[in-house]
């Protein structure tokens, strides 16, 4: 699978380990502040006519694993889910549910609302989350899909009760919050979905606040899972889909926030937890992950084959 970095904040190119690898860097911190945290579907539209001539056409002709920097830009990867060329089942790891409907502009937590409703889209499977699944922004849900079975949901370690998800089958990965779930517990989730996941190739979207905070230094809210539920998570799923790969991409390295205009500063100021960071440490734990994910292929077995 071909590696690139799309460079949007500096926080990958940082990593001096990581840049120096054989993946590609695309420069793009021109659009970073355009659209950090989110913009209008018009400035968006245009960030992808760059992105295109970037990448050199407005289709992957092969699948490639994509580095973008900090989960404030998680919303790019609808950017690359429309550059596939045939259907496709999403897997998102995410601490959070990226799926608020109603919002009037795109956003790191719509993104997934989106993508959803993507012609080429068929099932969506959300893994990992726990934060602002069950509170008050459960009423921006997509529920009828999420009923529909269209969106599974696997949280972290707990059931949530509040709202309609009583009605919504979602088994946590972990047996209980603190026994580490393991490949073999989560193929045993994915059983009743085998035939579906075979049946097209697989896109990852992993967002690494979905793992605990000794893991992965993010911008926001950390998880629980650990690197080894992680990749144990992304092996079952990618053996359910027959090795089958369309795509992946990886957010969640931490960086200054830079925005321009009042409108993405409020979103700063109102949606960023306080955090007190450190850019050397963030720096050198985020490259381990990402070299882990790099020495495991975008975390695929060797035997996987890459469709395009």
């Amino acid at each position: 699978m071909d590696v690139r970095i799309l460079d949007l904040d500096g926080a990958l190119t940082a990593q001096e380990t990581l840049a120096r690898g054989r993946q590609v860097v695309h420069g793009a911190r021109e659009w970073g502040p355009r659209i950090r945290l989110g913009c209008g579907f018009g400035q968006f539209r245009r960030f992808e006519q760059a992105l295109s001539e970037q990448l050199g056409g407005e289709t992957d002709a092969e699948p490639h694993l994509t580095y973008y920097g900090s989960g404030d830009f998680h919303h790019v990867s609808l950017a690359l889910l429309r550059r596939l060329r045939e259907p496709f089942n999403l897997l998102v790891l995410d601490n959070h549910p990226d799926w608020m409907r109603g919002v009037p502009f795109l956003h790191c937590g719509t993104w997934l609302r989106h993508a959803s409703q993507l012609p080429l889209a068929r099932r969506v499977f959300h893994v990992g989350g726990e934060v602002d699944f069950d509170n008050s922004f459960r009423w921006m849900a997509p529920w009828r899909q999420l009923r529909d079975g269209r969106i599974t949901v696997f949280p972290a370690f707990r059931r949530f009760r509040r709202g309609a998800w009583g009605r919504v089958p979602h088994e946590p990965l972990r047996p209980s919050p603190f026994i580490h779930t393991t490949r073999s517990r989560i193929e045993q989730l994915l059983r009743p979905f085998r035939d579906e996941l075979g049946s097209h190739p697989l896109y990852i979207s992993l967002d690494k606040d979905v793992m605990a905070s000794a893991e992965s230094v993010v911008n926001w809210d950390s998880g629980v899972l650990g690197m080894g539920e992680v990749t144990a998570v992304l092996d079952a799923f990618t053996s359910s889909a027959d090795g089958r790969l369309a795509g992946m991409d990886v957010v969640g390295d931490w960086s200054p926030v830079e925005v321009q205009g009042q409108f993405r500063t409020l979103l700063h100021r109102v949606e960023h937890p306080a955090l007190s960071v450190d850019a050397v440490y963030a720096r050198r734990v985020n490259q381990q992950v990402n070299l882990r994910l790099l020495a495991a292929h975008g975390a695929v077995p060797a035997a996987a084959r890459m469709v395009g």
